[in-house]
């Protein structure tokens, strides 16, 4: 199975498409010569003049960790008997316990059918991305003196997987060698879409149990959505031979909304034998559907090309990508209207808003191909910087939304017609603190009354005035990708 996110290095996206893109860090927009062309520059395919097939895959770490800031514990029941106090609770850091990523693969053929101003392609490919997340959650204890301390992020996100497919069919064509135009369809396909964390499932109309509750409940989502349309179109101009010019964009501003289910497991203290069962309308039911937008991109690149007897010796390219990431306030899973039943008591389960509240990015890519021996050995490097996705306020164990920095060293191995390819590449992402007064990621609490303003006649908790319930999102965030992407190129025709 394929697993993976998407196409850039922010929002869901880690990573980068292809072994010789991410080599240069991703500046590609404007070389563009292989099967990867068909997500950064389909344009560029008109230039291969030749038959290729390309296969690829990536491995990643992914080093992600999370330390919840102190808090006090006004949970019920959970003060000090005597004098009222509420408890200062410390946690424990807690790191991502799949950090291996083996197969996220890429496949297909490019060709000019013989035409000599055209080119094509057919690839299939797991864009790249962090496909699975998971932190560690412990069941509640009779006293609750630990409660929470060694997963501080549990009502943020357990685990997420993800599987994702795209399917893309490209067509270019150029006039001359001066400019070149193109486009890709893509097929979006996500036969696994799965994401779970802790909510207060407490029948309380003032939310207050920032650390733990009796009634915690572990809700696990697990949908699909098996077609999402995408395009991509693309330009080249080339004024003079030694200058190039690339310009790209995903121009669709869709969702992948996936079709779901929802399990709701007892996880406190406080539902004794008691089950927990789903209806709606006093029937049966446990279908919701998850929504996640899916941002547009553009991306522009400018490339040298150092020309000896007409042979390029090296090359240099710097990319600028903008995401609109604004496009993401939150994730929606929409129950319509599921009750959660446990004994008497019967809970709303209003819509899930997991906020995110995310932001248009910038990224600048630099990197470049040096040809150390013609038609045996190349090696190439880059670096690149992007915006951070979220304000700190709004930061989450389930994508890393800080500013970030890396780089990647690559070669490529010419025997006969064949090319191979290695790259390695580090995402870095400076630590994120967020202070309690700054949070705004709130505990999702399905059966509080607490409504806007939030004020103390509005069903609110009084050490929570000002907001629907406990932010649960303050403390110290770190997160550290590497890859290694391998890969093989058979030119046939040349």
């Amino acid at each position: 199975m394929f697993a993976g996110v998407a196409l850039a290095d922010g929002g869901y996206y880690s990573g980068v498409l292809g072994a010789r893109a991410s080599g240069r860090a991703g500046a590609f927009a404007a070389k563009a010569d292989d099967l990867s062309a068909v997500s950064y520059n389909p344009a560029g395919l008109a230039t291969l003049g030749t038959t290729l097939f390309e296969v690829g895959n990536q491995v990643s770490y992914n080093a992600y960790s999370y330390s919840r800031a102190p808090t006090l514990d006004y949970g019920d029941g959970h003060q000090d008997p005597g004098t009222g106090a509420a408890p200062l609770v410390t946690f424990d850091k807690v790191s991502n316990s799949k950090p291996w990523q083996a197969l996220l693969p890429m496949l297909g053929v490019a060709t000019n059918l013989g035409l000599r101003d055209w080119g094509f392609a057919l690839a299939a490919f797991a864009p790249p991305g962090i496909g699975r997340l998971a932190f560690p959650i412990l069941p509640l204890t009779n006293s609750g003196a630990d409660n929470g301390r060694h997963d501080g992020q549990r009502y943020m996100m357990i685990d997420r997987e993800a599987v994702i497919l795209e399917y893309a069919a490209s067509a270019s064509w150029k006039f001359r060698d001066l400019f070149g135009l193109g486009a890709s369809a893509e097929w979006i396909s996500v036969p696994r879409l799965d994401y779970s964390l802790i909510v207060d499932g407490s029948a309380t109309a003032e939310p207050g149990n920032a650390v733990w509750s009796d009634f915690d409940m572990l809700v696990k989502l697990k949908g699909s959505s098996l077609f999402t349309f995408n395009a991509i179109l693309g330009a080249w101009f080339r004024p003079v031979p030694a200058l190039m010019f690339g310009l790209s964009g995903q121009v669709v501003p869709t969702s992948i909304v996936a079709n779901s289910t929802l399990d709701v497991t007892p996880f406190g203290g406080g539902f004794g034998s008691e089950k927990v069962t789903l209806t709606r309308n006093g029937a049966p039911a446990r279908d919701a559907t998850l929504t996640l937008p899916l941002p547009m991109l553009a991306r522009a690149g400018a490339r040298y090309r150092n020309l000896d007897m007409g042979r390029e010796r090296f090359d240099v390219e710097m990319d600028v990508e903008y995401v609109t990431w604004s496009r993401v306030k939150d994730f929606t899973i929409d129950t319509r209207g599921l009750e959660a039943n446990y004994g008497p008591t019967h809970i709303l389960m209003k819509p899930i808003h997991i906020a995110k509240r995310w932001r248009d990015t910038v990224a600048v890519r630099l990197g470049g191909d040096f040809a150390v021996l013609p038609s045996q050995l190349s090696l190439r490097a880059g670096a690149y910087y992007e915006t951070a996705v979220s304000d700190p306020a709004s930061a989450n164990v389930d994508f890393p939304t800080a500013a970030q920095y890396g780089g990647s060293l690559g070669a490529s191995i010419f025997v006969g017609r064949f090319e191979l390819v290695a790259t390695y590449m580090i995402k870095l992402q400076p630590d994120v603190s967020v202070s309690e007064a700054s949070a705004r990621v709130y505990q999702q609490v399905p059966g509080s009354s607490c409504q806007p303003p939030y004020g103390a006649d509005d069903g609110c908790n009084q050490h929570y005035l000002g907001q629907p319930s406990p932010a649960i999102n303050a403390g110290t965030y770190g997160a550290r990708s590497h890859f290694v992407y391998l890969g093989a190129i058979y030119r046939y025709g040349l």
